[in-house]
């Protein structure tokens, strides 16, 4: 296991920059803008230059977390952005897609709530059988509230495939207050892993500047069957640490600290 950091520490330094930063600080990169083939080449010519590889790539958002959508063009947009960072990522060799499941918040049980959740079902299912097709794997993140992961219990529970598995964000989890119950439920599934920290709303900073039980977390992560690597998805905005080279240093620290 190795510690990994995205590129999106703070979107006001330009990738072609913190590419090397992060490369100095000793990790591996995960984000950037790779919509384009133009874009893709830039960032494979920088991780060559910088002998960094891509852990994982993120779907975009908003665009990409419209899967439960009832607007149909609306649905098939969101598909279409997944596909792309799917694209993306097997070109790239970057072996996993995480997305999110932006759910009916706030709509009650019912006729419509069920829709929503059957279209988001079916979204599921088409890029399931897509990231088959591409040699790579889809992760479905957990969420901020107990209702949105309700929806991916049963969606993991469905799609028991090995393209199809569990990305942990523990931020998420501690603005539940339930750490570490998805971790210990789905932790067999577990394909990679977004650490960052919080005091209950979910602000991305370092591990140890929030409220996170990291030694509970420990206990429970290094029981797991997990070969991936431990990605911070943090960002300099809400922490401390303000300077990058000092952020990245910290960042490096930390990650090591929760490593076996």
């Amino acid at each position: 296991m190795k510690p990994a950091i995205c590129t999106s520490i703070d979107y006001e330094i330009p990738f072609a920059r913190v590419v090397p930063m992060i490369r100095d600080a000793g990790a591996n990169p995960r984000h950037s803008d790779y919509t384009t083939t133009a874009g893709r080449a830039v960032i494979r010519k920088l991780l060559e230059e910088n002998g960094l590889t891509v852990d994982s790539v993120h779907a975009p958002f908003p665009e990409g977390d419209r899967l439960f959508s009832l607007d149909e063009a609306e649905r098939a947009e969101s598909i279409r952005q997944c596909q792309i960072a799917m694209d993306t990522a097997a070109e790239l060799d970057g072996r996993i897609v995480v997305i999110h499941l932006i759910q009916p918040y706030g709509i009650p049980e019912g006729e419509v709530r069920t829709e929503m959740i059957e279209h988001g079902r079916r979204s599921v299912s088409v890029l399931a059988e897509q990231a088959a097709d591409r040699g790579v794997k889809l992760a479905l993140e957990n969420g901020q509230k107990r209702a949105y992961d309700q929806v991916l219990e049963d969606l993991l529970t469905e799609f028991d495939t090995e393209h199809v598995g569990f990305c942990y964000d523990s931020g998420h989890e501690n603005v539940q207050g339930t750490c570490f119950r998805m971790l210990e439920q789905f932790g067999h599934r577990l394909l990679t892993v977004h650490i960052h920290d919080n005091h209950g709303s979910d602000t991305h900073v370092l591990p140890y500047e929030g409220t996170t039980d990291w030694d509970g977390f420990r206990e429970v992560f290094h029981g797991l069957d997990y070969s991936g690597n431990l990605l911070l998805e943090v960002g300099i905005g809400n922490s401390q640490f303000k300077d990058p080279a000092v952020f990245l240093s910290q960042a490096r620290e930390r990650a090591e600290r929760l490593l076996p």
